[in-house]
């Protein structure tokens, strides 16, 4: 029935399911008895109050330890059943309940008994959510009684060896169907103590936005937090040993004949003592006038003050202040000798708010100062405002600022606020091969430009270039590679066309010198163990179309080009969200009539041109988070955390496919109405032959009990 392609299509199950009527999961669940009402079930869930995990990997022994509390919202008692699915290869050796302080009995079930019990429990409850459980082992406690209103507490802790792959090691937890708990998590959280008797590089979570501090080589601390959220994703870490100079590693995903994709991660040897560092010059300019009067100038200050502390020997640096009139610290680049450094620490310390902004002829000054150099040349470039002396047309400014840059200098804008000009930011710093960034009302300055600068302090390999082979790679993104930054990393994501050995590339200088590495690899031919990698690359390419349009214009055949990735990829834009509210069942099939298109057209322009506001300022954000960002938003949520669990009701991303619901029906984004259809009844003989035989379907049929999944060879409709 499956062809030999769809057969092989995923190895192990990823945790994206649908909504159990009376079932709450996250990596524990708690399966409710239903309370009849006029002789029909009627269907009961509990609230995650908060859940926490900690985690030790101390030389790829990982230690999790788990924290939850479930809550009964209800004015009655209710009974059910929690049940812990054991991860593969892990050993639990704790497991604590308490029902309002009172401890529970629990039992551990082998792997076969394990099976027995979940497909029972499918049987009897007609829902599919733990099928994908079905490989794993249990443990399970009885709950007589959670009184009304009273909480359950679980604490367990399990451990496991983590394998290494060509130097990678992988951490994963199950976190992603906490996004269908009753109401929002007050609190979650995931933090990991790495400890390694050997360097860490390339530490990297492709699901998350998590922060990572280095207090020393071989330690990593990583965390994840967030309030108020229904959590939509498991939770993936890689870090990597390293290899000489570079540290490097490839995560590769490939379906069948379908092109395949890569994350290429190179990064530097945190050592310091047998990494070179690059001299660099740099400029700081920042704005001045009257807006930035009171907190922002003395956080502006305090960042400064933090860059110019922190400056290598090496390094040459100059400081503007501007208003409408302009206060140079040097009148040229200077050493960041001791004293040099001093002055200019002074030199910031005394400034004082004046005028209107003159933007242009700040930019234009800074630019004058940067000669053509073997070392990297940078702006970092701080204002609160739009342009109100000088030259204030934006288009002119932008094409100013682009013509003075005869060096190459990289130039990194930070808006403050929410009166900034996006559209001057993002185009400036597109075009002259840096990025903007944006520091929001509830953000400090301080914070985000030390955070930044700490990445950029010391450059290891400049006017860095990459090249494969072995196999024909395409659609790489980033398309402008950055420099390499110590305790930084390059991702390199893409496509490619036939599996096997393959080398990277790497080119760049080094203090002047050509410096060349070459990293041996192997490209699966067929092998989905990766799934994210389709959705992650997917984030990339629409990000740069995006900025193709904000930087040349609007383009009808790009806005076609974003709809499509959208669609197939699950990935909701500013640009596209609408479409799935105004037109799901068209967008559902697969239809997008050329009204759509034009609205999404005019959807986009209307975003990118939105000049000022905060609006503005979320949108540049959300862009640079896909551009830039380890992991791709799944969707996008204006503003509104209604509008992000509306969105998640309809479109729900599974593994490497996108569903969409439609008539009451998860719809493989890969069906066709022409495509040939073979209906099983839910929960039939048929539907559990189906399982059994192709386990690479499970992940798919946990959506609900009405799922239409494509094949190569037509499509599975599940119907009740």
């Amino acid at each position: 029935m499956f062809s030999q392609s769809f057969m092989s299509m995923f190895k192990r199950v990823l945790v994206v399911t649908a909504l159990l009527p009376a079932m709450l999961r996250g990596d524990g669940l708690i399966i409710l008895n239903p309370i009849h009402h006029h002789n029909k079930p009627v269907p009961l869930r509990l609230n995650v109050e908060y859940h926490r995990v900690i985690v030790s990997i101390s030389n790829q022994v990982a230690t999790t330890k788990v924290d939850q509390v479930f809550e009964n919202p209800y004015d009655h008692a209710v009974e059910g059943t929690y049940i812990f699915p054991i991860p593969a290869q892990a050993s639990l050796h704790q497991f604590k309940m308490h029902v309002n302080g009172k401890p529970l009995n629990t039992k551990l079930f082998t792997k076969e008994e394990a099976r027995r019990t979940y497909e029972s429990l499918v049987h009897t409850h007609k829902d599919p959510a733990l099928l994908e459980y079905l490989d794993h082992g249990m443990v399970q406690a009885t709950i007589a009684s959670i009184p009304p209103k009273g909480k359950i507490q679980v604490k367990l802790e399990y451990t496991e060896l983590l394998t290494a792959d060509n130097g990678t090691i992988k951490y994963y937890y199950t976190l992603g169907t906490e996004k269908f708990s009753a109401q929002p998590l007050k609190d979650v959280s995931i933090t990991l103590d790495i400890q390694s008797s050997q360097p860490l590089v390339n530490v990297f979570c492709p699901t998350h936005a998590v922060d990572v501090q280095t207090p020393n080589l071989t330690q990593a601390y990583v965390t994840y937090k967030e309030q108020n959220v229904r959590p939509d994703r498991d939770f993936i870490l890689y870090y990597t040993l390293p290899q000489d100079d570079l540290g490097f590693n490839v995560l590769t995903y490939k379906n069948g004949k379908e092109d395949g994709f890569f994350l290429a991660m190179v990064s530097p040897n945190s050592d310091k003592s047998v990494q070179p560092i690059v001299a660099k010059n740099i400029i700081f300019v920042v704005d001045i006038s009257g807006s930035m009067s009171g907190k922002k100038l003395v956080q502006a200050k305090e960042a400064l003050v933090f860059c110019l502390n922190n400056l290598n020997r090496e390094d040459r640096f100059n400081v503007i202040a501007f208003d409408d009139s302009i206060r140079l610290y040097k009148n040229n680049l200077v050493p960041a000798t001791q004293d040099n450094v001093g002055q200019a620490v002074s030199f910031v310390q005394a400034l004082d708010v004046r005028g209107s902004t003159d933007i242009d002829t700040a930019l234009k000054t800074a630019l004058q100062q940067c000669t053509t150099s073997d070392n990297p040349t940078m702006i970092i470039f701080l204002t609160d405002g739009c342009p109100t002396v000088g030259e204030c047309n934006i288009g002119a400014i932008i094409k100013n600022t682009k013509q003075a840059n005869a060096s190459k200098v990289r130039l990194f804008s930070f808006g403050i606020g929410h009166d900034v000009n996006t559209t001057l930011l993002d185009k400036i710093s597109l075009d002259n091969k840096g990025v903007s960034d944006y520091v929001t009302p509830d953000e400090t300055i301080e914070g985000k430009v030390t955070s930044f600068y700490r990445k950029v302090a010391n450059p290891v390999l400049t006017d860095v270039a990459i090249a494969f082979a072995g196999t024909q790679v395409k659609e790489i993104y980033p398309v402008d590679v950055p420099d390499l930054f110590l305790g930084s990393q390059l991702l390199v994501i893409g496509r490619y066309t036939s599996g096997g050995p393959v080398t990277m590339q790497v080119a760049g200088k080094q203090n002047g010198a050509e410096k060349q590495f070459a990293f041996p690899c192997t490209f699966v031919s067929n092998d989905t163990i990766n799934d994210f990698l389709p959705r992650l690359w997917a984030g990339r390419k629409i990000a740069h179309l995006t900025d193709q349009i904000v930087l040349n214009g609007s383009n009808q055949e790009l806005v076609d080009h974003i709809i499509a990735l959208s669609r197939q990829y699950g990935i909701m834009t500013p640009y596209t969200s609408f479409l799935v509210d105004l037109s799901a069942q068209e967008f559902a099939k697969g239809i997008v009539t050329d009204a759509m298109k034009q609205q999404a057209a005019q959807t986009l322009n209307s975003a990118v041109h939105k000049q000022t506001g905060e609006d503005s300022v979320m949108r540049s954000l959300y862009q640079k988070s896909l551009r830039e960002g380890s992991s791709v938003a799944m969707s996008y949520s204006e503003g509104s955390a209604e509008r992000a669990q509306d969105m998640s009701e309809m479109v729900r991303p599974v593994k490497a496919r996108t569903f969409y619901f439609k008539d009451g029906m998860w719809i493989d984004a890969g069906h066709t109405d022409v495509a040939p259809l073979i209906k099983i009844k839910a929960f039939s003989i048929e539907y559990f032959n189906l399982i059994n035989l192709h386990p690479e379907v499970r992940p798919y049929l946990a959506l609900g009990t009405k799922v239409m999944v494509a094949t190569d060879q037509g499509s599975i409709s599940i119907e009740d």
